[in-house]
């Protein structure tokens, strides 16, 4: 039994025909540490530097996740926390963004038109007044809280790609239909929910002519309501309504419409401008008439004041001396001369028979008017 227990025991060569293996065995494993340790201090020292520093870029959020959860949010500056896999840092672009939706009819292979929607393939628009439409649009977004936006919607791993917001991720359904599934793809649909709910309460001639404006607001208006009552951290920038355009095979009734209702805007336009250049002639006439009327009758109140006073100085003559022929000569010269005084070259004596008479006259010399009192002469 002894000698079964000594038999178990391992015996070594002691020749020293191992002893070079065995040095170069150690030797390279001394070197293997030596490595191991540098390594293992130069993640150290990794780890505990530049491993949990990041720089917030402009028109960025940066996300800490401490173990999966959210514990900061930074907006600017230079930071530093411990790496992963205890903190990840998640950058969240928040400059505006844009994004096309489009109601318009599916593209077949030949060029001819299609007389029928087909559910499911077309997208369009049915208006209040049940006319169908087709229309594209581009609004634009931002991010105003990168942590809800990251918490509550089916955000990528990596929400920023090379400055850019990543694409959403493409999943399959237990059905085996696939499709993205993302913060883009929702914006998308809430955007189409939006426009279809305004478009059916809303006419089609309101939507081609005159009221796009309007329809446009609506659209933003209800679109912000739907992200509000999301709560996902998203803004609406702008909502531009791209186009809007009937269907091919009823362009042509729209566009007569559209003609009509032009030239009746260019006819009224037309009216409008010849009843307010009327009006205008008729009170330039009108300021016209009136002016020269005051200056009538400022003329004719003077030309009554000047008879006046040169009656009532006659009549002041008469009353003093009533048997006096004065009064009457000068009444008389006054009369000739007002009849002579228009009469510039010859002056004529109508008789009967064919004898020659002569007409003696006394004329008092009139003295000479200048313009002004020629034209405040009163007329008759």
């Amino acid at each position: 039994m002894q000698n079964d227990k000594k038999s178990a025991i391992p015996t070594f060569d002691t020749s020293g025909r191992y002893e070079g293996g065995l040095k170069s065995l150690v030797k390279s494993l001394q070197w293997a540490f030596g490595v191991l340790l540098v390594l293992i201090v130069l993640m150290l020292i990794y780890f505990f530097s530049w491993g949990g520093y990041f720089s917030v870029e402009p028109q960025q959020e940066v996300i800490v996740m401490r173990f999966g959860k959210i514990c900061a949010t930074y907006r600017s500056g230079a930071h530093w926390y411990f790496p992963y896999p205890v903190h990840r840092f998640v950058p969240v672009q928040t400059n505006p963004q844009f994004i096309k939706v489009d109601f318009q009819q599916a593209k077949s292979d030949s060029e001819e038109v299609k007389d029928a929607f087909e559910p499911g393939m077309d997208n369009y628009l049915i208006t209040g007044d049940e006319n169908v439409v087709l229309t594209s649009w581009t609004f634009g977004y931002k991010i105003t809280d990168a942590a809800k936006y990251y918490e509550k919607l089916a955000t990528p791993e990596k929400p920023v790609v090379n400055g850019q917001i990543a694409e959403d991720d493409e999943v399959v359904d237990a059905n085996g239909f696939s499709g993205r599934r993302g913060p883009q793809t929702l914006l998308r649909n809430m955007f189409r929910q939006a426009v279809v709910t305004v478009s059916a309460r809303t006419k089609v001639n309101h939507m081609l002519r005159s009221g796009q404006a309007q329809y446009t607001e609506a659209v933003q208006r209800e679109f912000s309501r739907l992200l509000k009552e999301a709560d996902c951290g998203i803004e609406v920038e702008s909502v531009v309504l791209d186009q809007v355009l009937p269907p091919s095979k009823t362009k042509e009734a729209f566009a007569e419409v559209t003609a009509a209702s032009t030239m009746q805007s260019t006819l009224q336009n037309g009216a409008e401008a010849e009843k307010s250049r009327i009006i205008n002639n008729a009170k330039t006439d009108a300021e016209k008439i009136k002016a020269d009327a005051d200056n009538y009758s400022k003329r004719l109140l003077k030309s009554v004041e000047a008879e006046s006073k040169s009656f009532n100085s006659i009549l002041e003559k008469f009353n003093e001396d009533p048997d006096s022929l004065s009064v009457p000569m000068v009444l008389y010269y006054t009369v000739l001369a007002e009849a002579f005084d228009d009469i510039k070259d010859e002056k004529f004596i109508l008789t009967s028979g064919g004898r020659e008479r002569q007409l003696w006259l006394k004329l008092n010399p009139e003295p000479k008017r200048s313009a002004d009192q020629e034209q405040k002469k009163p007329e008759n």
